[in-house]
């Protein structure tokens, strides 16, 4: 129940967190080392006066505190409100340690993290195309170009971006990738454009052709504009995927498949293999964003949910650029944060 309130509160009004966070640290500083004077708890909360001030006059009006010539300490009410607190504020203060620890380790731009683990709960795999709806929709600015790679997960964030003011033009990371039309990123660069009232583009383009045709298609000139707008895009929204679930949805060659099993392919991004240490083991041959491209990116919002993809999302970590900005589960975060 309060995992549930957290998220719903952490998206309507993210404020009350934030205020709520303030006023539990200070109601448990106090309650640590009371009596405590004004001055004594500002400079142990790194506050100035004038702010505890406030905060120590509006929990007084609560009567969670009591002042008096000794100090301020937590009231009766006050460590009810604490104890009531305690199993939210536990799990607010344990995602929040938890993209802490995960920049640090990583040097990334961000990491969002929701409850639990994905392939558990069908809830969660919504709330992770959601949550990186929810940011990309605050990144966006008039004139603003985004990547957009294929996948499931990548559709479902049609399903909660709203329309932007700005003119935003979306346009699909590469061709097509073998998978349902609904899951291609032509379809789903469509389908943002549509939700957010911005534009798209359609790149015209198979995957794996042969050399003749593959360079054939490069000089066709739309798709040499699609092309060009995926290396100037501002930002990038992708997947990552276990390398075989990918190859299977894919319909790649037995060939393929037995190359991937051979050189230990382990996860999938954007039509790129990887293995375990980050090395690139295959790549679709197609037409549209390369992996060179994405370090001049101001963002690179990547996600992935459930613990069958762990292995997939420890092995991106060892190539993902510092732009990037990952949305994962618990359950993948803390494999990270062990991951040596």
């Amino acid at each position: 129940m309060w995992q549930k309130l957290l998220d719903i509160q952490k998206r309507i009004a993210p404020e009350i967190i934030m205020e709520l966070q303030k006023r539990s640290s200070i109601l448990k500083q106090i309650e640590s080392h009371q009596p405590i004077g004004r001055r004594t708890l500002a400079r142990q909360l790194n506050m100035t006066e004038r702010v505890l001030r406030k905060e120590v006059d509006t929990l007084q009006n609560l009567d969670l505190i009591v002042i008096d010539k000794k100090g301020i300490s937590i009231s009766r009410a006050g460590i009810e409100v604490l104890q009531d607190l305690s199993p939210f504020m536990t799990t607010l203060d344990r995602r929040t340690d938890l993209a802490r620890r995960l920049k640090e380790k990583y040097a990334l731009q961000d990491f969002f993290i929701i409850r639990g683990d994905a392939d558990d709960n069908p809830e969660l795999q919504q709330a992770l195309p959601k949550l990186m709806a929810e940011e990309l929709q605050k990144m966006l600015f008039d004139g603003a170009v985004i990547s957009v790679a294929g996948g499931s997960t990548m559709a479902n964030v049609g399903n909660h971006l709203k329309p932007v003011k700005e003119h935003v033009l979306f346009v699909p990371a590469r061709g097509g990738l073998g998978e349902e039309i609904g899951n291609q990123a032509n379809s789903i660069a469509s389908r943002l454009a549509t939700a957010a009232g911005g534009e798209h583009k359609v790149l015209h383009a198979p995957d794996n052709v042969g050399e003749n045709v593959f360079e054939s298609l490069k000089a066709e000139p739309s798709v040499m504009e699609v092309a060009e707008l995926n290396r100037k895009s501002h930002y990038v929204i992708h997947g990552i995927g276990e390398a075989f679930t990918m190859a299977h949805r894919r319909n790649v060659s037995r060939e393929t498949l037995l190359e991937l099993e051979e050189k230990e392919a382990v996860g999938e991004a954007f039509g790129y293999y990887f293995n375990a240490c980050g090395d690139i083991v295959s790549k679709v041959r197609t037409i549209g964003l390369q992996l060179e491209d994405l370090e001049s990116k101001q963002a690179i919002l990547a996600v992935a949910g459930g613990s069958s993809k762990k292995e997939a999302v420890g092995a991106y970590m060892k190539i993902a650029p510092k732009n990037t900005v990952l949305f994962i589960d618990e359950t993948i975060a803390q494999f990270l944060l062990d991951s040596k």
